[in-house]
This record gives structure tokens, C-alpha cells and sequence, in this order.
């Protein structure tokens, strides 16, 4: 087994996990669907979450060729995978049953939006400081953009702001996977 293989069991567990979370709560959102009102926004944000939960998994990949790694270089790595598993926990209440997700999504996830801005950071400078890779890369171009729109999103409320928002952020990551990661090397 390689060093790679051995750490990529970690980061498949935690990946895993938060998928598991992801199906869980949608799961639940349809097995209760007579007692909640769903919200679009937050459906996108779910898809959203889940598709980069994959892409996470998909692009660690490129790491295969790196032979020398270290417990910070672990911990960086894992920083990402991590905080989206903490994003996908919290993007269904609990109990599931009368929840108004329009009122969740607004009283609850701010918390969320916070998580992921310092998510998109660290995993961002996960190779420029681990393996002293360039930052300002056209592959990094929509972690530029998240991090400047999860700010906005956690600091405003705005209903317009999150509805223009996640949707764009979901074609962003469609956009990064098609264009920069279709196809695993």
C-alpha cells in the first residue's frame, strides 16, 4: 500500500460521511415531505454541497505522485473534505419533521456560510503551503470567487443575494469540474 492509498482511506471515510449526511437528510426531507415546506435555495445549497463533497473526492486524486508527506500536509489535506462533512450536518435541522426550510435556511446557516470560507481557504492553500504549488491558478478561480461570496452570503440575509448566489456557485462548481476536472488522470 502507498503512502497515498493509506491517506486516502481517511479522506474517503470522511467524504463518505458527509455524502451519507447529504442522503440522510434528503431522505428524511422526503420521507417527512407532508409535514415541511421545502426552499429551493436550500435545495441548491444541498446539491451543491454534495457535488463538492464528489469533486473534493475526484481531484484528490492529483495527489498521487507526491511521496513526502507530513501531519500538517495530512491535516491540510483533510481540512477540506472536513468541513464540508460539517456543512453537510447542518444543512438539515433535526428533528426534520414541520420545518419550514425557508426559515431554517435563514435562521440556521450562517453558521454554515462561516464554515465554508474558512473551508474554501484552507483547502485553497492546501498546495501552494503544503507542496509549494502556485496559488493564483485558473483551477483555483472558483475558490476565489467562493471565498469573496460565503463572506456575503454569512454577513448578509438578503433573500435576492443567496437566490442569485447559490445558483451561480452551483454552475461555478459544475463549470470547475467539466472544464478543469472532468477527466481523472
Amino acid at each position: 500500500m502507498s503512502i497515498f492509498e493509506f491517506l486516502m482511506v481517511l479522506v474517503s471515510i470522511i467524504i463518505g460521511l458527509g455524502i451519507a449526511e447529504i442522503l440522510r437528510g434528503v431522505a428524511r426531507h422526503i420521507r417527512n415531505r407532508d409535514s415541511v415546506s421545502s426552499y429551493w435555495v436550500h435545495s441548491v445549497a444541498v446539491v451543491f454541497v454534495f457535488l463538492a463533497l464528489l469533486q473534493q473526492w475526484w481531484e484528490i486524486w492529483g495527489l498521487k505522485e507526491y511521496l513526502d508527506w507530513t501531519f500538517f500536509g495530512l491535516l491540510m489535506m483533510l481540512s477540506g473534505p472536513t468541513g464540508l462533512f460539517l456543512i453537510a450536518y447542518l444543512l438539515f435541522p433535526q428533528p426534520i419533521h414541520g420545518t419550514d426550510f425557508r426559515d431554517y435556511y435563514f435562521g440556521q446557516m450562517r453558521p454554515v456560510w462561516w464554515i465554508a470560507v474558512l473551508t474554501v481557504t484552507l483547502a485553497t492553500l492546501f498546495r501552494p503551503v503544503v507542496f509549494g504549488n502556485a496559488l493564483f491558478i485558473v483551477d483555483n478561480a472558483t475558490s476565489f470567487l467562493g471565498f469573496v461570496g460565503f463572506i456575503l452570503l454569512a454577513l448578509f440575509q438578503n433573500r435576492l443575494l443567496h437566490a442569485l448566489l447559490l445558483p451561480f456557485f452551483l454552475v461555478s462548481l459544475l463549470w470547475d469540474i467539466l472544464a478543469m476536472s472532468f477527466q481523472i488522470s
